[in-house]
C-alpha cells in the first residue's frame, strides 16, 4: 500500500505527524512526504518537514492524507 502525505507551507505539523505515525504502523504500508516539488516545507509555526517525492512521481498512491492549515 502506497501513502502520500502531502506537504505545504503554513500547514498544521500534527495534521501530517499524526497520520504518518499511525499509518505507519500498517504492515506493508509505504509512506512517502510528496509536495508539488520536492524540498523543505514550513509549516505554521515554522518546522521544517521534508518532501523528498514529487506528486508527479507518486501518481496513484492508495491513500492521499491532506493536512490542513491555518484559514
Amino acid at each position: 500500500m502506497h501513502i502520500a502525505i502531502l506537504l505545504f507551507d503554513h500547514m498544521t505539523a500534527l495534521d501530517a505527524i499524526g497520520p504518518y505515525e499511525v499509518l505507519g504502523r500498517v504492515p506493508g504500508a509505504e509512506i512517502a512526504f510528496v509536495a508539488p516539488e520536492p524540498g523543505i516545507k514550513r509549516t505554521d509555526q515554522g518546522l521544517g518537514l521534508v518532501a523528498d517525492v514529487a506528486l508527479a512521481d507518486m501518481p496513484r498512491p492508495d491513500i492521499v492524507v491532506i493536512p490542513g492549515g491555518p484559514g
